[in-house]
């Protein structure tokens, strides 16, 4: 009786404890977030009379209230990460405006609060040994290279490069650990869309090619169809295939949503995100882009088939566009038939073809040349030269890539880097697959579809990686690290969802 007298004072203290340890926090919270905002004005203060320039201000403004934000709420912090680096801000950022690189504060800073939580809370994040292990394996295949390739510095950059993606990819994994955060950073992908798409629609049909929109809106006047030349849209790459490639990813993820969706607005956005993309990808009059776009929406019509009335919504969002596509736009993509066997006209005789041919032709011969390790990474351009004048169809003597990301891995890292970007790939969609298997056990059908949109992303990028060599592979390794956070909070919502049934 004593013993059982002693606990129940030892629980009841327990409790009055941690009722009072929360009134003091909540007590603690008006002057904390008084402290917050006092210091934000007096920041803000600073920087109006500091900064002359009104965009500057803006951005400064926005980061400090960013900050604050994340401090709070570590989540907002992956959301601005997934919007910044699809939009390529900080690099726009330090090229249109000069002002100083956005990731190289944000991404230290946001290890920086993971760090602290799990500290604090003793929650140690989940599903980050295995994506760490991954993306360092793959990057270990390239540290080889330094090996024996041939220009040491080129390999250098790139492993930076590479070991800058990565932290970005481990770092969406360790983050996303949530259902409704996953749900959020598929939104913010196509806030992207709306984004961008917005600005190279607008740019295209009312012809302002001249106006860059603060660097969101390249666009060059390169060719369409023989000796025809026009603008193509570039959005912030200024590649119109590479701007094409991305934009392909969100096209399953908006059409998803927009047969996913229970609230009216939230489908208007999908739509717009949709409509916007669409036309985007038609205006680079990429080649590339379309055969892309093609095949990703063929996979998302056979893998998440859309119902009677999704299907009828589809239709009358799509067909208004037709009368967008400009008449050289079908005419180019004619030409594509001109790469298969009999036909009447020859490829080589458009200089574009020609130059890939040129280019993907040196690669393979790379490849056989160094079949097991390639000829180091980053460094086909060095050899291109070389192999192209045994050729003889590139009469361009400039240093070029491979154009194709399959053959780029297989020249500059042979047999081993392919295997080991087939064993990423495989994993990645390996998880995603347990992942919707996971959602659809615990009642969650709409996270199982998002998971199932996001992998056709994937895949339309894989697609539109056959025809372009990996320019710009922080996008790909960004979703690659979203796509690795999948079964892991898949498997959190069954459980959580097993928990609240044994409840009940």
């Amino acid at each position: 009786m004593v013993r059982l007298l002693f606990r129940i004072k030892v629980e009841q203290f327990g409790v009055t404890a941690k009722m009072l340890a929360g009134q003091t926090l909540r007590s603690l919270d008006r002057p904390l977030f008084i402290a917050l905002a006092l210091g934000a004005g007096g920041v803000a203060s600073l920087l109006v009379m500091l900064i002359d320039n009104p965009l500057h201000l803006l951005v400064a403004v926005a980061g400090v209230l960013t900050v604050i934000g994340m401090t709070l709420n570590p989540e907002l912090g992956l959301l601005v990460l997934v919007f910044t680096t699809y939009t390529r801000f900080s690099d726009i950022m330090i090229k249109y405006h000069g002002m100083p690189s956005v990731a190289k504060l944000l991404v230290p800073l946001l290890f920086g609060l993971v760090v602290v939580r799990w500290v604090w809370s003793g929650k140690r994040p989940r599903g980050w040994r295995r994506s760490l292990l991954i993306v360092t394996g793959y990057g270990f295949i390239g540290f080889l290279s330094l090996l024996y390739a041939s220009d040491f510095e080129r390999t250098e950059e790139a492993l930076i490069s590479y070991a800058k993606d990565a932290t970005i990819a481990v770092l969406a994994t360790i983050l996303i650990h949530r259902a409704a955060t996953f749900r959020r950073v598929i939104w913010t992908l196509l806030a992207v869309g709306i984004f961008l798409g917005t600005i190279s629609v607008y740019q295209h049909l009312s012809g302002t090619f001249e106006n860059e929109y603060w660097g969101f809106g390249q666009a060059k006047i390169r060719n369409i169809v023989g000796r025809v030349e026009d603008y193509r849209i570039s959005g912030p790459l200024g590649g119109p295939n590479e701007y094409a490639q991305m934009l392909v990813v969100l096209v399953p993820l908006a059409l998803d949503r927009l047969w996913g969706e229970r609230t009216r607005l939230l489908r208007v956005f999908a739509a717009w995100a949709l409509v916007v993309c669409v036309l985007s990808i038609v205006f680079t009059f990429s080649r590339g882009g379309f055969i892309a776009l093609v095949g990703t929406l063929m996979v998302m019509f056979i893998r998440r088939p859309p119902g009677l009335l999704a299907l009828l919504i589809t239709i009358m969002v799509a067909v208004p566009l037709v009368q967008f596509i400009p008449e050289q736009y079908t005419e180019r993509m004619q030409t594509v038939v001109d790469l298969f066997p009999g036909s009447e006209q020859d490829a080589r005789e458009e200089i574009s073809f020609r130059g890939r041919l040129s280019e993907n032709t040196s690669a393979w011969l790379m490849f056989t040349d160094r079949p097991l390790l390639g000829v180091g990474l980053d460094n086909f351009p060095i050899y291109y030269q070389e192999y192209s004048r045994r050729l003889g169809l590139d009469p361009r003597r400039e240093i070029r890539s491979a154009h194709s990301l399959y053959l780029q891995i297989a020249a500059d890292q042979g047999l081993l880097g392919l295997t080991a970007f087939g064993v990423v790939l495989w994993i990645v969609f390996r998880g995603m697959h347990k992942g919707y298997q996971d959602f659809i056990r615990a009642g969650s059908p709409d996270y199982a579809n998002m998971t199932v949109a996001l992998s056709v992303g994937i895949i339309g990028f894989l697609i539109g990686g056959i025809f372009l060599h990996l320019i710009y592979p922080r996008f790909l390794w960004l979703l690659i690290g979203i796509a690795l956070a999948v079964p892991h909070v898949a498997k959190r919502e069954l459980r959580e969802r097993g928990e609240a049934l044994d409840r009940v």
